[in-house]
């Protein structure tokens, strides 16, 4: 509560004067309001936050080679021939085929010769006949060997052959068609021969 200034009365609310001495009561200076400090201003941190960028793609994985993946040497590969092999057993069974023929016919040439000189030599009871049937047996095992090794060869190159991968399949069919002919023939021949020298011995 004011006071009187030049008494020191206790002044009512709003008084002009005192009610105690009449002082005037001087006007009191207004009491200036309590002025609240604003509180400093703080400078806003903004976070540093990163531009938004595209993710980055992520890298790709180199792959190691894979043993099955290696490109493998290229290997020098010989060109075939455009034509097949002949076969050679298709060749030695028409060989096999002819060959029974031409010892019948030298064979049989040497025996005539040498039973021509037995019938001239008069003496079929000796030994003249000998070279004869030496001749004679020696044509037909010469003969019945050419037939076997014909047969062999004959059906080994019909075997080659079958495929196609081997031509000679014609000579084998000839050799071996050759060689039933002779077959025949030494048969026959072996008849006759024996029934022949056996007339002539006796």
């Amino acid at each position: 509560m004011a006071s009187c200034t030049t008494c020191g009365s206790p002044l009512r609310e709003r008084a002009r004067f005192c009610t105690r001495c009449g002082a005037a009561v001087a006007a009191a200076p207004p009491v200036p309001e309590p002025v609240v400090a604003a509180p400093p201003e703080v400078p806003e941190l903004v976070a540093a936050v990163p531009e938004a960028t595209a993710p980055p793609e992520p890298a790709t994985p180199v792959e190691e080679p894979k043993a099955h993946d290696e490109v493998p040497a290229r290997i020098p590969v010989t060109p075939l021939s455009t034509q097949p092999q002949r076969s050679a057993a298709a060749l030695g069974a028409l060989a096999a085929g002819i060959a029974p023929l031409l010892i019948s016919v030298v064979g049989n040439l040497v025996a005539s010769e040498f039973a021509r000189r037995a019938l001239g030599e008069g003496a079929p009871a000796g030994g003249a006949w000998g070279p004869v049937l030496v001749a004679i047996a020696a044509v037909f095992v010469l003969t019945a060997g050419a037939l076997t090794v014909c047969g062999i060869l004959g059906v080994r190159a019909l075997r080659e052959t079958a495929s196609g991968a081997v031509r000679g399949r014609p000579l084998a069919i000839a050799g071996l068609a050759a060689g039933a002919v002779n077959l025949v023939l030494w048969v026959a021949g072996l008849i006759v021969t024996v029934g022949s020298l056996g007339a002539v011995i006796a």
